[in-house]
């Protein structure tokens, strides 16, 4: 038989120490939260499985636009600013539009995979990206 201290004494208390408990639950959860995987922000594209060369894409060179998106996340296409809903029509005068993209450094990365789903819901094809170099390259 389990004989219980008096009541009186400072060890009266039936109650386990929960303290290293406590340590190893907060050591766990630490664990935990520096060991989960962010969600990533994807958005669905369908990517060309192979690489053609550009020259033999297009025998006609037709007329280019030129879309630029600026640093503060507005579309200009020939010199038109336009929102991303007004894209679409300014895209669909034109029966099948050549694009050059010029997208600024600092631009949202979001407003640009929301012009190539659009691009890809237009089947629009013929796009260049028009590349510059380095401010501090020689």
């Amino acid at each position: 038989m389990i004989r219980l201290p008096p009541p009186n004494t400072a060890n009266a208390s039936l109650l386990p120490d929960l303290t290293p408990l406590l340590d190893v639950i907060f050591i766990v959860l630490v664990f935990f939260l520096l060991t989960a995987q962010a969600p990533l922000l994807q958005r669905p594209l369908d990517l060309p499985q192979d690489r053609r060369d550009s020259a033999s894409a297009g025998a006609v060179d037709t007329q280019r636009q030129l879309l630029e998106l600026n640093a503060s996340g507005l579309w200009r296409l020939d010199d038109q600013l336009l929102s991303l809903d007004e894209l679409p029509l300014a895209l669909g005068q034109t029966e099948r539009p050549a694009l050059d993209l010029a997208i600024d450094r600092q631009a949202p990365l979001a407003a640009f995979l929301d012009l190539i789903l659009l691009l890809q819901e237009q089947q629009i094809e013929d796009i260049r990206m028009l590349m510059e170099p380095a401010a501090d390259a020689p």
